[in-house]
């Protein structure tokens, strides 16, 4: 038998959050992410309405900023688009959160399947 290669494609998101002044969220892919651009545009509406949701709920919703993320890999990946875009949301709410508390080295999220 043998062992097939490991592959690491489309299992995280990574995510960092600039705060700004004015409101309004940017989502943008980081500027090294080598991933493809199918279906970005799911991905990052789902992760601008988490930022601004998390932004709300602190009791910052008249701040703004610009989201970077980094999907390795592609937004295909080996996990399903619902597995991505929930995987996607909880990284923004934490980049959020992260920054709000002083830590702006960004977050990383595994994109793994809920148990049924």
């Amino acid at each position: 038998m043998t062992a097939r290669p490991h592959r690491r494609r489309g299992r995280t998101v990574r995510a960092r959050f600039l705060v700004r002044e004015s409101p309004g969220v940017t989502v943008a892919p980081a500027a090294d992410d080598v991933g493809g651009v199918e279906g970005r545009g799911a991905l990052f509406d789902a992760a601008r309405h988490a930022a601004e949701r998390t932004l709300a709920e602190e009791g910052r919703g008249y701040l703004g900023g610009h989201l970077e993320l980094r999907t390795p890999g592609g937004v295909g990946g080996a996990r399903g688009p619902r597995t991505l875009l929930h995987a996607a949301d909880r990284a923004a709410a934490l980049a959020v959160t992260a920054t709000l508390r002083g830590d702006d080295t960004g977050v990383t999220v595994r994109a793994a399947r809920r148990p049924r």
